[in-house]
């Protein structure tokens, strides 16, 4: 009987006689099972993208949308309840089933809104995974702020400002920005919160009778009113009403080298023509104080820049205070009362401080009388009685007694015509009364018959100096944009149809390279306006 079932084995074919042994060992068909799996995997990651892609989609929407809501709703011309302006946005998005809270902050003179949305969305593939719904969060809050607003605009009113209108241009853009910068004044309860200082400068700055009357200047004469700066004056922010500031002379620049010739044109102009107008609200004043501005002279932005700066520094405020309620000064109150300690320090964050600084040129000259000629008794004795001229010359050592204009009259003498009857001129009455030439010839000329005055006669017919050129004052206007920098004044600069060298020190001196703008004929008055829009914008708070 084995026998039999051994025999029967045997015959058996050779792949049924190995047995669950060789099943086991065998390896066909695993690859297939393999890759199934991995295509499972695959998909599921795959599908995990997807979803992930939607809720992002989604997010991205929904956080957008809020985003432009609560702008829209937290800004203080808006008229409909905050609240409801935030869920008409969503309802205009084509957005659905979405949760929304909105909370409302506000007082007189600002206005925040934060909302938080949240939205789900139903997983295709993560369910495979447990996962049914994804929620997209979003989170908002935007505020607008009238903040007390100081600014301060420097306008060139140079003699190439007369070329292709640009003068014209700068009027109407100036008169705009400051429409636009005053309708924050328009709160509840009528406060004036913004304030605007104008600074014409072309070769000099015009301080006028308002400035002049809070502000100390040197007294060689009472003239006019124009301003100069020494070198280091300009890296110092301050300004303080009881230092004496350096008035430029009383002479006439035009006709300086007309021989015999009198005096006819001030260089510094005697009026409040183009004066600067500080801490002004009132919008008509500003528009007439713009629309009075014209083109003429050398050009000083260095000088502009200074006074600009300092009428934003809290060391000004002495001279505020003095201009509130006064009656004495213009015949009415010269600053709205609400101005009261302006310029505010530099640490309240409640006050903006800006300026606004324009050119179509760059930094050309400025000139002055020399010191030693500006001020005091000059050489020229005049005895009235007989009307007698004594000029001590000190190259010779002594006095030449003549008639104004007759020098074949004249004699030389111990001492003035006349003893202590003649009196010595004022070197302010000579420059307020002849050229700088007719000085020269009139009084220092060198007698036919003496030698030796030949150096001082020299020096009085080159009296008048050109104490600035660019390169000084790119350098002083670079200090005064470093100090206001310093103290966290932005500074907004135009270059209007600039040369390459007012273009490169209105981009130094603008606070970002965002702050400065380049442009060509009525471009201007974009500029003024992308300002004024900047000034005025709501910001992102979170």
């Amino acid at each position: 009987m084995r026998n039999n079932v051994k025999r029967a084995l045997t015959a058996l074919p050779a792949r049924f006689r190995q047995g669950p042994r060789a099943f086991i060992a065998k390896e066909d068909g695993t690859i297939t099972i393999f890759g199934l799996m991995m295509f499972v995997l695959m998909l599921g990651i795959g599908g995990i993208a997807i979803d992930v892609m939607r809720y992002e989609t989604q997010r991205v929407q929904l956080q957008n949308t809020l985003d432009r809501a609560v702008l829209a709703a937290a800004s203080l011309t808006q008229t409909i309840d905050p609240r409801q302006v935030v869920e008409n946005y969503f309802q205009t998005s084509g957005l659905e089933n979405y949760r929304l809270n909105v909370e409302l902050d506000e007082g007189l003179n600002y206005r925040q809104v934060s909302a938080q949305a949240e939205m789900e969305i139903n997983s295709v593939f993560m369910q495979m995974f447990g996962i049914r719904t994804l929620t997209s969060p979003a989170f908002g809050a935007a505020e607008e702020r009238v903040r007390n607003i100081e600014i301060s605009m420097v306008l060139d009113i140079s003699g190439s400002m007369g070329s292709n209108n640009r003068i014209t241009n700068m009027r109407s853009a100036a008169r705009e920005f400051v429409t636009t910068v005053l309708d924050t004044n328009t709160t509840a309860d009528g406060d004036e919160l913004v304030s605007i200082s104008i600074v014409p400068y072309n070769g000099r700055v015009n301080a006028g009778d308002t400035i002049e009357s809070v502000f100390t200047l040197t007294n060689e004469h009472t003239e006019s009113s124009c301003t100069r700066f020494a070198t280091a004056d300009f890296a110092v922010a301050a300004m303080d009403p009881s230092v004496p500031i350096q008035r430029v002379s009383h002479f006439d620049l035009d006709n300086r080298n007309q021989t015999w010739g009198m005096f006819s044109s001030p260089h510094c102009q005697t009026n409040n023509y183009a004066a600067i107008l500080p801490w002004e609200h009132d919008e008509t004043a500003l528009h007439n104080h713009i629309n009075s501005l014209n083109a003429e002279g050398w050009t000083a932005i260095d000088l502009g820049m200074k006074w600009a700066v300092g009428l934003l520094d809290p060391a000004a405020q002495p001279a505020v205070t003095a201009l509130i309620g006064d009656p004495n000064v213009m015949g009415d109150e010269v600053v709205h009362e609400d101005f009261a300690g302006r310029p505010a320090l530099y640490t309240d964050n409640e006050t903006l401080k800006i300026i606004v600084m324009m050119t179509d040129g760059e930094n050309t000259r400025q000139y002055d009388v020399r010191p030693q000629y500006r001020s005091g008794p000059s050489n020229v004795y005049y005895h009235a009685g007989n009307d007698r001229y004594s000029v001590w010359y000190p190259g010779v050592n002594s006095w030449f007694v003549f008639y104004q204009n007759t020098w074949e009259n004249g004699y030389w003498a111990s001492g003035p015509y006349g003893g202590n009857d003649s009196v010595a001129l004022t070197w302010q009455y000579l420059w307020a009364t002849y050229t700088e030439n007719s000085i020269a010839e009139r009084f220092f000329d060198e007698p036919s018959d003496r030698s030796g005055n030949s150096t001082y006669y020299n020096q009085i017919r080159s009296a008048i100096e050109q104490y600035g050129d660019q390169n000084s004052a790119d350098t002083n206007l670079r200090a005064s944009c470093d100090a206001a920098r310093a103290q966290g004044i932005i500074v907004f600069a135009i270059g209007f149809e600039a040369p390459q060298g007012g273009q490169e020190v209105m981009r130094y001196c603008a606070t970002t390279a965002a702050h400065y703008y380049d442009v060509q004929g009525v471009e201007i008055s974009e500029a003024f306006a992308s300002i004024a829009r900047t000034i005025n914008q709501l910001r992102l708070v979170q």
